[in-house]
């Protein structure tokens, strides 16, 4: 496991490296496909702040900690970055998100072609670009927290509760916004 270190205002020591490494372990029984694994750690004032930050091919999960003590910081980002961890693997799986009666709709994939805007005022739209946006059902707290974590302007989503495909996007006021489908 590679893990790349940050260290501002701290002394980056041998042993700190070992600890650390020795608690992510907890997090590295979870996935095997972790691609960027970045700790950073600080101090701010009189508290040591440790901050986790694990990425991977369908995930992406953060945690941070502060505390008096350097080593109780990374320990307590650690517990913080398992519990989510569990959770992340859980909704990988699929477990949870199926009702009764309504099969998986994970798979739904929907295309996205971006238009060149001088195209549409000439009146003959010309594709710019094509991508696939993978429709995952979530709640509406959950879609909130991959929209903030991505830097993209909207997100798609299958609303857990209701089981429509709703829009959640970005507002002009750094507020959001959400679309739902007329049920008529």
């Amino acid at each position: 496991m590679k893990v790349d270190y940050i260290a501002r205002k701290v002394n980056l020591t041998d042993s700190i490296r070992s600890l650390t490494e020795k608690k992510l372990t907890k997090v590295e029984k979870y996935f095997t496909d972790i691609i960027d694994l970045r700790v950073e750690l600080s101090q701010e004032r009189h508290l040591f702040v440790a901050d986790f930050s694990v990425k991977g091919k369908d995930f992406s999960i953060n945690s941070t900690s502060s505390n008096k003590e350097l080593t109780t910081a990374i320990q307590d980002a650690v517990d913080k970055l398992e519990i989510q961890a569990r959770r992340a693997k859980t909704r990988l799986k699929g477990k949870g998100r199926k009702r009764q009666g309504i099969e998986d709709k994970a798979d739904a994939v929907w295309n996205l072609d971006v238009l060149e805007s001088d195209s549409v005022a000439s009146g003959t739209p010309q594709i710019v670009e094509t991508s696939t946006i993978p429709i995952k059902p979530m709640s509406i707290e959950e879609a909130v927290l991959q929209l903030e974590k991505s830097d993209e302007l909207f997100f798609v989503f299958r609303n857990a509760s209701t089981d429509r495909i709703n829009v959640l996007y970005r507002r002009s006021d750094l507020n959001l916004g959400l679309i739902t489908p007329d049920a008529k």
